[in-house]
């Protein structure tokens, strides 16, 4: 699944074959650009990575890369054959696409260079690579007399396997946080390779019970609270009206530690979702307004790290159920919602202000739909605050 990511910045200032064993992980995030083959312009790519090693210079890394590139010229273009129409210019409007790349990669790892404050490692592997893109097949002229035409829409999804290398450099801020750069090939068989460069951070650390200092589970530290807050969400899938709702959240939380460090937290939260979008003409194609007001009770699963004093990130996976709502096109109510459940991933930071008062930044989205119901799946921003009962 591709619910792998705990956030930013690494790395030792001793080698790791200095190091035991309580620093054989590290974890990833990256902001780089996207270049794809021709004719696509370049976009930007977003990566996360964890990695295992299982020697001090060698080991198994896995990664999951959002990227996304377009070309909307076309969209603010005007037919010079239409004057004060509002139909862009048909002699650009096939160079228009919206693109979305998703790689989900494993490799193997290899450390050639390796010293207190510089590190370079080599990536060789597989990646399963997810292309969509949606652009324009043809234009129809219905009328020969008159130079209004309608869009006809392409559609394109592919998947492949695909080899994929990776070389990136490090340096070591301290012996778990480091700053980089990293550059990544995937050899989609398209003439040119997509490549990605850009900056990333890393951080090291550890799972095994001598370096977490794990000891029988300590029921009686367990902690509970509830949480507040409000929640930005939208469609995955947005349309060109697509706009963010502000919404409720909130619930009840339950939290055990496993050490100094580490937390597993779970969470009973009732959570408002919805959407909206406002009408949109492009040329004789015209996106209907719709909106949406959904109610959902949410199960996440979140493992807790503390990183610094006060702060803490975390990641999990959650359970979303439908409850209740209902949807509207152009001001009609629409028939009932099916009953229906997705699954997906959250990552957040989390800061303590007091012993018992917390505030809570968190991001969510939707990935795996589990029942068979059509469903478009949600993403959404959260700030809540936190009041723990002990």
């Amino acid at each position: 699944m591709k619910n792998i990511l705990i956030f930013c910045l690494l790395i030792s200032s001793r080698a790791i074959a200095q190091l035991p064993n309580h620093q054989r992980f590290e974890a990833e995030m990256g902001v780089s650009a996207l270049n794809l083959p021709t004719p696509y312009r370049s976009g930007w790519h977003l990566r996360q990575q964890v990695t295992t090693y299982f020697r001090p210079r060698l080991g198994l890394a896995l990664g999951v890369g959002w990227g996304t590139s377009a070309n909307n010229d076309p969209l603010n273009s005007t037919d010079p054959a239409s004057a004060g129409s509002s139909q862009p210019d048909p002699a650009q409007l096939p160079t228009f696409y919206r693109r979305q790349d998703r790689m989900t990669d494993f490799s193997v790892v290899a450390l050639p260079i390796l010293t207190n404050h510089h590190q370079v490692k080599i990536h060789l592997g597989l990646s399963v690579y997810r292309s969509r893109e949606v652009g324009v097949d043809r234009l129809i002229q219905e009328d020969p007399r008159s130079p209004l035409y309608r869009v006809v829409g392409k559609f394109t999804d592919t998947r492949r396997v695909v080899p994929m290398a990776a070389l990136s450099y490090d340096y070591r801020l301290s012996s778990r946080w480091g700053l980089g750069i990293n550059s990544t090939a995937y050899f989609t068989g398209d003439g040119q390779p997509t490549t990605t460069l850009g900056l990333r951070g890393t951080y090291r650390f550890g799972l095994l019970a001598d370096s977490l200092g794990m000891k029988p589970i300590p029921w009686g530290d367990l902690r509970a609270g509830i949480r507040l807050g409000t929640s930005v969400v939208s469609q995955n899938k947005m349309g060109p009206g697509g706009r963010y709702r502000t919404r409720f959240i909130g619930g009840l939380w339950a939290e055990l530690p496993l050490s100094l460090t580490w937390a597993v937290r779970g969470e009973l939260n009732y959570a408002q979702r919805g959407y909206k979008s406002v009408e949109v003409l492009a040329g004789n194609t015209r996106y209907l307004s719709s909106f949406a007001s959904l109610n959902y009770l949410e199960l996440p699963l979140l493992f807790r790290h503390e990183v610094a004093y006060r702060w803490h990130l975390y990641t999990g996976p959650y359970l979303a159920f439908f409850l209740n709502g209902y949807s509207e096109t152009e001001g009609t109510r629409n028939g009932p919602i099916q009953p229906h459940t997705s699954s997906g991933l959250m990552i957040g930071t989390s800061y303590t202000i007091t012993e018992r008062i917390s505030v809570d930044l968190r991001y969510q989205r939707d990935l795996v739909q589990i029942s068979s119901t059509p469903y478009a799946g949600f993403h959404s921003f959260q700030l809540t605050m936190g009041w723990a009962f002990n």
